[in-house]
């Protein structure tokens, strides 16, 4: 957090801390938004504050990245891994082992994707809902008494904030961003401008790159719009896979990534050799679809009145986040030293709402979520208004 992150700081806003406190001992899944790679930092540093050790529940992949050796670290941090999309029974298992036994609370991000939107929200997957009624059956087993043992599930709000005006850390950023796609403005054009014009100049060679008829007309959201739309397509068919129609571009995203990940984590099935050479060559072609769906979600949030909405110097950044990580690539550079507001919600009692979930399934686990997503986007909403924010013009 000092170092790496530049002295980022996590500040609980009044109230949040006793609200989470109340819950000591108790067994419970936090379920934070997912803004930004370094939540799971912050969710780490906010367990120091609060003097209790959590557990984890990370994508598979994640534990591959420096060669395996950051899966080696957030092990001994208490993370365990899924395969997204899979029946991953061990994942599954060791969930509700954790959440039954209770000697830890266990943090799950239910966006299920970094959303890189520090003001909104994106659709929650109900696997967090589902997990917590999993666990309150395994704690009930053979409960002849009929009292069931409470599991909580407790929204928690993070909001990213920068402690000094980076108004200048946005203009280099945005100057570098046009060399490497050899534009020259005037340094008299307004910056919100200046990201327009990139952002046409990254469309128009997506749209050739992926083979895409761009209609004349369109304005550039509808662009971005149906080129994302185009990709999904288009990798859908070349891995044989049958999208719903009229589904969301996220839950599309989550098809395709779910496959992906069932095909290429199936290795560690046990294999002969030559089952494995052949399974490593097609894990091979396939991973590139990866970076395919990493451009969608990186452009999901972009829409050609993003910046009128909140011209903050944070919106102003996550735009630019995007733009390098697709223009650079790699991780995007240091703006400027950051605080994260963070609050607490009221905790669900799981355990309450069981017999009704026995009852109706489906619309229990959307009920839940949609609770919870009630309560993520008012405290976001809350978190903004504690601060006076810099606008960029």
């Amino acid at each position: 957090m000092k170092f790496n992150l530049h002295d980022t700081r996590v500040e609980p806003v009044e109230g949040a801390t006793e609200r989470f406190k109340a819950l000591r001992g108790k067994r419970g899944m936090i379920c934070p938004n997912h803004s930004n790679r370094h939540d799971p930092q912050v969710m780490f540093a906010f367990s120091r504050i609060v003097k209790e050790d959590f557990n984890y529940i990370a994508a598979r992949e994640v534990f591959d990245w420096d060669n395996g050796r950051n899966g080696w670290w957030i092990q001994r941090m208490g993370a365990y891994s899924v395969v997204r999309g899979a029946a991953d029974r061990e994942s599954f298992k060791m969930t509700r082992k954790i959440l039954a036994e209770g000697k830890k609370k266990l943090v799950l991000f239910p966006e299920g994707e970094i959303s890189r939107q520090n003001d909104t929200l994106m659709a929650l997957e109900s696997g967090a809902a589902q997990l917590c009624f999993w666990a309150v059956e395994e704690l009930n087993k053979g409960n002849a008494n009929g009292n069931i043992e409470p599991i909580f599930l407790l929204p928690m709000a993070l909001k990213y904030t920068f402690t000094k005006d980076v108004r200048p850390a946005l203009r280099r950023k945005v100057s570098v961003i046009e060399e490497r796609l050899g534009l020259k403005p005037s340094e008299n054009t307004p910056i919100r401008e200046r990201i327009r014009v990139i952002g046409q100049s990254l469309l128009a060679t997506l749209e050739h790159e992926y083979n895409y008829n761009n209609k004349d007309g369109q304005i550039p959201s509808e662009r971005i719009m149906r080129l994302r739309q185009h990709i999904l397509k288009s990798a859908a068919e070349q891995l044989h896979i049958k999208l719903p129609e009229n589904n969301r571009e996220l839950e599309s995203v989550r098809i395709i990534r779910n496959t992906l990940d069932d095909f290429i984590y199936s290795d560690e099935i046990p294999k002969s050799e030559y089952q494995r050479k052949i399974h490593d060559e097609k894990a091979a072609v396939i991973r590139g679809f990866y970076r395919d769906l990493e451009r969608v979600v990186n452009f999901i949030a972009i829409y050609d009145t993003y910046l009128d909405e909140q011209n903050t110097q944070e919106r102003f950044a996550d735009i630019l986040d995007r733009l390098e990580t697709e223009v650079i690539g790699g991780e995007p550079s240091f703006t400027g030293p950051r605080r994260v507001l963070l609050d607490v919600g009221q905790a669900i009692n799981m355990s309450d709402r069981y017999a009704d979930y026995k009852k109706d399934k489906r619309a229990i686990l959307a009920k839940t979520m949609e609770e919870v997503s009630g309560q993520l986007t008012s405290m976001l909403k809350q978190l903004e208004q504690m601060r006076t924010p810099i606008l960029v013009t």
